[in-house]
């Protein structure tokens, strides 16, 4: 298909490495400080909090561990809006659990002064 295409569009039908072995691949680099379940397996915790760093979160690529075969913008903001919704708002108690602990789920955190009105239709609204 790639050298009907490359011949079409007077191109050079060209691939990748992972062709031979059926990988997708992406120019995105990924990886390099994943999600583990402690600093033995992980960079960061299932909040993306930096085990070893206190106040430290990583909201990146780098926090994917594997080549997604497609653009990942839209799982790098999901996964950087998951993480913020858990910060707890300026002097309240963090209802995450404490780094290097076990993951529990808990619910995001409504901010106290949205940047966006609550009547406005552009609203944060929480899934819970």
């Amino acid at each position: 298909m790639a050298r009907r295409v490359a011949a079409k569009i007077q191109g050079q039908p060209a691939g990748s490495v992972g062709d031979i072995f059926d990988k997708p691949t992406t120019a995105h680099i990924l990886g390099g400080a994943t999600i583990g379940d402690s600093p033995a397996t992980g960079v960061v915790d299932a909040y993306q909090r930096v085990y070893g760093c206190e106040g430290l979160h990583i909201f990146d690529a780098s926090v994917i561990p594997a080549n997604l075969g497609v653009n990942p913008a839209l799982t790098i903001t999901a996964l950087a809006e998951r993480a913020a919704a858990f910060w707890p708002n300026a002097g309240d108690p963090d209802p995450r659990p404490p780094v290097g602990e076990a993951y529990l789920p808990v619910e995001p955190v409504a901010p106290r002064q949205p940047a966006v009105p609550v009547h406005s239709p552009a609203a944060l609204r929480l899934a819970h």
